[in-house]
C-alpha cells in the first residue's frame, strides 16, 4: 500500500468554500491536484493508494479526509469535481480523533492533524518520508515491509516536522517541484523498481 499525507495549511477544516475560486479558498486547487496525482491513472484509479488530506487552516479543529483507491468510485480528474467532494465533507460535524466516519464510498473523515496520521502509520509499520528538496535522494530509501507514507506540502513549507519524531527527508531532485509533480515522480520510482515497497 502506498500512502500519502497531503497538507492543506490554509484550507479551513469546517467551513464551506466557493468552487469558482479554488485558489482563493486556501489553495484548495493545489490540494485537488495532489489528490489527483496520488490516485488517478490515465484510464483508472490506483487501487493500492490511500490519501489522507489534512485541513489545517483556522478556525476550528483540524480535519482529515481519507481517499481509498481500492473502493472510491466516480473520482474525476478535474479540480472542481474533487473540490466539490471535499466541500460536502467540511460541512459535516467533525468526528473524534481516530474515529473514521464514512461519507461516501472510498471517502471518510476524522479529527486529528499530521501528527495523528504519522502515529497511525507507525503503528502499522509504515516508514514515514517527508518530500523535501534538501533531503536524501529518493533512490536511497531502503525497502520497508510496511510500505511508505509520503508527506506532501501545499504551496508552503511544511510546518512542525520537528514534532513528528524520526522521519526521513526525501528529495526527488534539487529543484522545488509542484507537489503533484513530486507525487508522480514517487509513483514512477516505485513502479519501476522490482524491489519496490508493498
Amino acid at each position: 500500500m502506498r500512502r500519502f499525507a497531503i497538507i492543506g495549511s490554509r484550507v479551513p477544516p469546517s467551513s464551506t468554500f466557493h468552487l469558482d475560486d479554488l485558489p482563493g479558498s486556501g489553495r484548495i486547487d493545489v490540494i485537488c491536484r495532489n489528490i489527483g496525482s496520488c490516485l488517478l491513472l490515465s484510464h483508472g484509479i490506483r487501487e493500492d493508494v490511500e490519501v489522507i488530506v489534512h485541513l489545517l487552516g483556522g478556525p476550528g479543529k483540524p480535519r482529515r479526509i481519507k481517499f481509498t483507491g481500492s473502493s472510491i468510485t466516480g473520482l474525476r480528474a478535474d479540480e472542481r469535481s474533487i473540490a466539490g467532494r471535499i466541500r460536502k465533507v467540511v460541512v459535516e460535524p467533525l468526528p473524534p480523533i481516530g474515529a473514521w466516519k464514512q461519507v461516501s464510498q472510498g471517502m471518510a473523515h476524522s479529527g486529528g492533524d499530521l501528527r495523528t496520521t504519522v502515529e497511525e502509520w507507525r503503528r502499522m509499520g509504515v516508514g514515514v518520508c517527508v518530500l523535501d528538496a534538501s533531503g536524501e535522494p529518493l533512490e536511497d530509501i531502503r525497502e520497508n515491509h510496511g510500505g511508505f507514507g509520503f508527506i506532501v506540502g501545499d504551496d508552503r513549507a511544511i510546518d512542525g516536522i520537528e514534532g513528528l519524531g524520526d522521519v526521513a527527508m526525501v528529495s526527488v531532485g534539487e529543484e522545488w517541484l509542484l507537489g503533484s509533480a513530486c507525487i508522480s515522480v514517487v509513483h514512477h520510482w516505485l513502479d519501476s523498481h522490482a524491489g519496490k515497497p508493498s
